[in-house]
């Protein structure tokens, strides 16, 4: 493993990935469903029930596709090979999804929902091992903090990809006259090239990175069934923290984005435009404090820097819920300063799971970066359904009435705390979680340097971390 600092080079060779896995991910969320209403031709209820079931087995297909990750054999490195083999699934049944078949309804039906299914599936083969790859390409925090920096910021090149390049597609040849099934079919191509072009780019270049240079292939493979090793890994106070911050994030998150467009159009009288304004401003302050993160967590430390951020944004949340925001100036400023705690999450989550991957590796001789990194997936994804759900239960319980211009009491104040003070309460207590993991920085590095020696064969000191390495240590 590479204990230097990487070239940017190197670090654009991993993180162009992040432009197909955004192009493709985003893309879906955003079209497939009105694609399948108003082009289609299914049912809005079908549509729901399509979807649902697809997000389900992207949940469930998580944890086992880490698992088989793990137990993947391979001198070159058990992360490329999946890699590869996800971009021909995931790129023809992108192109195939958007593609309106003329089939009786009911086998249009299961036309649409088997496609998803295989869709989401070659993407969790690609996605799994894509984000465990930064634990082997550096053990420098700092530098997998950059990862994590440029690997976000190319991300929302993704979103552009999959947000406008398909609206411009499909308005230019609906304006030459086409329809909407060829222009769709259009998007689609382009779509899915585009995605896959940029994977495939990063699959070449990042060829041999897997390997550990100068010693052995660290850790045995995952021989264990894969309860067992799910179970064993739940076991682990670090992870049990950081798949807490990343759940009670995530639901915040999650009520934060949901609860936007509701409260600026009737907490604060607003519209759509608004509300567009202030995700965009959220959006640009997470890319503009990128490189103030970077350099803090240079500084400081990536724990430090994630709990002061998020601490800070959850003040502000909690804050606005007893200081109503009335304006678009004052709206913007309060998704300004939320950003910053999303920015520092999506910066330092995935390393705080690399720790918990590494001391795992010492611990017990296995890498399971895979497992610990789906498993995290599959429970954030949790967070994030248990939170929608919570929203459309008070919605419901206040007596929020879609077809009325102005809401009772209830509703309005249930919409604010939806979006101020109960993600408040979610950072807060992600940043909390992070607070009181074992893995503190300054001891990562001492047990990184052991395990790389361990990895040698060499004779290694537990000094300054013993209190890690006692629980499973063989």
């Amino acid at each position: 493993m590479i204990g230097s600092r990487l070239k940017i080079k190197g670090i654009l060779a991993y993180a162009i990935g992040s432009v197909g896995d955004s192009t493709a991910y985003n893309f879906v969320m955003s079209y497939f469903s009105f694609f399948l209403t108003t082009v289609a031709g299914i049912s809005p209820a079908m549509a729901g029930t399509i979807i649902s079931a697809a997000m389900i087995w992207d949940m469930v297909t998580d944890p086992i596709a880490g698992y088989l990750l793990d137990r993947s054999g391979n001198k070159n490195g058990k992360r490329r090979p999946w890699i590869l083999k996800s971009l021909i699934p995931m790129g023809a049944s992108l192109v195939l999804m958007f593609l309106n078949i003329d089939l009786p309804q009911a086998q249009k039906n299961i036309y649409y929902l088997v496609l998803v299914f295989v869709f989401w599936a070659s993407y969790t083969a690609f996605n799994i091992p894509y984000y465990s790859f930064g634990v082997v390409l550096t053990n420098v925090d700092s530098e997998r903090v950059k990862l994590a920096a440029y690997r976000e910021v190319l991300g929302y090149v993704g979103i552009f990809c999959a947000s406008s390049v398909p609206t411009f597609i499909v308005g230019k040849l609906l304006n030459t006259g086409a329809g909407s099934e060829g222009a769709w079919a259009a998007a689609g191509v382009v779509v899915a090239v585009i995605a896959v072009i940029m994977i495939f780019i990063m699959w070449g270049c990042t060829g041999g990175k897997e390997r550990f240079r100068g010693r052995a292939i660290a850790g045995r493979a995952v021989r264990k069934g894969f309860l067992r090793n799910m179970a064993g890994l739940l076991k682990m106070k670090p992870y049990i923290l950081v798949i807490l911050c990343g759940v009670f994030m995530n639901a915040g998150l999650t009520l934060y984005n949901s609860s936007l467009l509701y409260y600026v159009s009737y907490n604060m009288g607003l519209g759509e435009r608004q509300a567009a304004m202030m995700l965009t401003v959220m959006n640009v302050v997470s890319i503009v404090f990128v490189p103030f993160i970077v350099m803090a967590v240079e500084k400081f430390t990536k724990g430090r820097v994630f709990a002061v951020c998020v601490a800070f944004s959850g003040i502000v949340m909690m804050a606005a819920g007893f200081l109503p925001l009335k304006s678009i100036e004052s709206g913007c400023i309060y998704a300004a300063l939320s950003g910053i705690g999303t920015c520092a999450f999506w910066l330092c989550i995935f390393n705080f799971l690399y720790d918990v991957a590494d001391y795992d590796e010492f611990n017990t001789g296995c890498m399971r970066d895979g497992m610990i990194v789906s498993g995290y997936s599959f429970l954030l994804k949790a967070g994030g359904a248990g939170a929608a759900a919570l929203q459309g239960f008070l919605l419901e319980k206040k007596g929020f009435d879609a077809a009325i211009a102005v809401q009772n009491g209830g509703a309005l104040k249930v919409i604010g705390a939806m979006f101020t003070i109960l993600p408040g309460i979610c950072v807060l207590i992600a940043g909390g979680m992070i607070m009181l993991t074992p893995l503190k920085d300054k001891k990562m590095e001492l047990l990184r340097q052991a395990l790389d020696e361990k990895r040698c064969g060499e004779e290694y000191s537990l000094e300054g971390f013993e209190d890690l390495a006692r629980e499973n240590e063989r």
